[in-house]
């Protein structure tokens, strides 16, 4: 059968905001909620077909006819334009959350909610594009990979860095290799798309507020390059798409459960609990050490004490490297002593699969302390390497 006689793919595009949907306001750029954001893509030749409207009777300013679905707002289907040699074409809707927000305000909360639509339209749509902002994009990434593990229907995500509504966007081929991937491709799971790049959810971290290239995966190859030519990643196949529905939901605890703290000189265990303590709430901490792990331990520091003492009101205490390159092993002393008292080691965990790991696995109440350490410690869903 070929392309032009398949059905079309229909991809669920979910709006939260972020510099990719910001307008100029009074105040300067602003992820404002409003139908401009959906006017610019309709009118962009790259991503809507001229053929789907009748370009004399569809101008920037026609009338957007939307549907309110609870508090989020759809948007008219839209057809893009060929995406590749075999001429197909996709199909795909824009889902708006009823609050637009800038993503360095993203919670548990919003992930939750993000989850649940994705969750709720699994049966509607083959395929689905969260459009975020990009401070948070690799932490949505990581957790919508955990609560996803498994799923046969391939989920992205992806943002700007110069919005849509000014000049240079990159906003506009992210979108389209968004497109492309989930509504061509026989890709299955969660990815970052970002500079002509697919990157595994789990092991993205922001690099740049500045470069295109503001996404990086420092421990392994992208995916695919979206070049001249499409090159994969010959080391790590894809997963492909498949009738597997998405485990049951995890509702994220929405209160501060996981923390993260910064090892520096002069740190003390004294310093360290007052954090701990200060959250009743906490569940786990993110230990961000120096090199390969390594802490503070000698008697003086009082670290390695209140370290146990965490350990022993069953948080979970887990150790990162500070380093781009993260490496965390138990070769040193210091590592090998803080394994004997449970601290885990993050092997080469991103801070952001890190976090998303942690707070999947506290929000699961069936688990008990013991099962937590242990599944931190076992590769779920490609996050790290042992």
């Amino acid at each position: 059968m070929s392309s032009s006689e398949q059905p079309r793919r229909l991809i669920c595009c979910i709006g939260t905001g972020g510099t990719i949907a910001s307008e100029p306001t009074e105040g300067g750029l602003a992820p404002t909620r409003q139908d401009t954001f959906f006017r610019r893509i309709r009118s962009h030749p790259s991503l809507t077909s001229p053929s789907h409207f009748d370009s004399s009777s569809v101008s920037f300013s026609s009338p957007v006819l939307t549907q309110q679905v609870g508090k989020n707002i759809r948007y008219p289907r839209l057809i893009t334009p060929e995406l590749d040699d075999q001429g197909t074409n996709v199909e795909y809707e824009i889902l708006d959350l009823d609050r637009h927000l800038d993503s360095s305000e993203m919670t548990p909360s919003e992930w939750n909610i993000i989850a649940s639509l994705v969750y709720e339209n699994w049966d509607n749509y083959d395929g689905f594009v969260i459009l975020s902002g990009t401070d948070t994009l690799a932490y949505t990434a990581a957790i919508l990979s955990f609560l996803f593990l498994d799923a046969g229907k391939p989920i992205i995500v992806t943002g700007a860095q110069i919005p849509l509504s000014r000049p240079r966007s990159d906003g506009w081929s992210n979108i389209f290799d968004s497109l492309f991937v989930t509504g061509t491709l026989d890709f299955a799971g969660v990815g970052i798309v970002f500079n002509h790049q697919l990157l595994r959810g789990t092991r993205a971290t922001k690099s740049s507020p500045n470069l295109f290239s503001a996404f990086t995966t420092p421990c392994v190859p992208p995916l695919i390059n979206f070049n001249v030519k499409i090159t994969y990643d010959q080391s790590y196949p894809l997963t492909t798409r498949s009738a597997n529905r998405p485990p049951p939901l995890v509702p994220l605890l929405t209160s501060p459960s996981v923390l993260s703290i910064h090892i520096y000189p002069g740190m003390t265990g004294s310093l360290l609990e007052a954090q701990i303590e200060a959250v009743p709430t906490c569940k786990a901490v993110i230990i961000s050490a120096y090199g390969s792990g390594n802490l503070p331990i000698n008697e003086h520091s009082g670290v390695l004490l209140s370290l146990k003492r965490m350990v022993e009101k069953e948080i979970l205490v887990v150790v990162i490297s500070q380093c781009g390159i993260p490496n965390v092993y138990p070769l040193y002393t210091q590592g090998r002593t803080l394994l004997s008292i449970g601290v885990l080691p993050g092997y080469d965990l991103m801070h952001e699969a890190a976090f998303a790991k942690l707070i999947w696995l506290v929000s699961r109440p069936e688990l008990t302390f013991k099962q937590r350490q242990e599944l931190f410690e076992t590769p779920i869903v490609g996050e790290m390497s042992k």
